[in-house]
């Protein structure tokens, strides 16, 4: 087979996705996991890299999310001092960027309906008073702990979009319109931490940029992805009503991961 060219889909630079494990992780980091199912087509080659950031420094409650029954996963993990964890073969669908039916349904009617809403999370606590709490069509729930989506009182758009419009002249999640479901064209790497607006070394350690280039280069060069904007994102420009603008957020470096 020819070289792997960088930064090229040709011919030549695809290969068929490993079914084993990544030789650049530590055998004791390669940790099994359920959470995920085959590609289809089985040898689908994935074309897209999806970063994220765990929420947590906490290594081991990130390791019992991903492997507990019916949970959530992620092809790799690198750690904020470097260390490089696998959870899923690249040839796995690992469940690290799912776009459910209702959210769906908003891109599909554009940006300026879309961006009136954010994905509710029990756990988020910045929701601003008087916010509006609704169930997948929209309709207002009477516990919020059954809502799907949070509005607005006056029904406008949310500020929390506007790195997602700096970063995107496009009134859709990246690549929505050629595959609404991130899982099944793209890998999932996650960063230990909690992410940050600002380009903080403590949260977005040298070390972990460091592998994660590493890591991304090596998937790149092995699969024909383009290291640039457009194919190596974050978990927010594929799905932004989920992730708001902190996943990774806008502190994070891309000049150092891509070409």
């Amino acid at each position: 087979m020819p070289p792997l060219r960088r930064g090229r889909r040709t011919s030549e630079a695809i290969v068929k996705p490993d079914q084993e494990w990544n030789a650049l992780v530590p055998p004791d980091n390669r940790i099994k996991t359920n959470n995920s199912n085959a590609r289809r087509p089985r040898d689908k080659v994935p074309t897209h890299i999806v970063i994220h950031v765990t929420g947590t420094k906490d290594f081991s409650s990130v390791r019992r999310t991903f492997t507990a029954p019916k949970s959530v996963s992620s092809h790799y993990l690198v750690h904020s001092d470097g260390g490089l964890f696998q959870f899923v073969p690249d040839a796995g669908r690992a469940y690290h960027s799912g776009i459910d039916k209702s959210t769906a349904s908003l891109y599909k009617k554009g940006g300026k309906e879309w961006q009136k809403y954010l994905k509710y999370f029990s756990w988020y606590k910045n929701y601003p008073p008087g916010s509006i709490y609704l169930d997948g069509d929209l309709n207002p729930v009477w516990d919020k702990t059954e809502a799907v989506f949070v509005a607005q009182p006056d029904g406008g758009a949310w500020d929390s979009f506007r790195y997602f419009n700096e970063r995107w002249a496009t009134d859709k999640p990246v690549n929505f319109e050629n595959d609404p479901d991130p899982n099944n064209y793209s890998i999932g790497i996650e960063t230990l931490g909690v992410g940050s607006v600002n380009a903080d070394p403590s949260v977005y350690p040298d070390a972990m940029y460091a592998s994660l280039r590493k890591l991304v280069v090596l998937l790149c060069g092995k699969y024909g992805i383009p290291n640039k904007k457009g194919f190596v994102v974050g978990h927010e420009d594929v799905n932004p009503i989920g992730r708001f603008g902190w996943d990774p957020a806008r502190g994070f470096d891309w000049s150092r991961i891509h070409d």
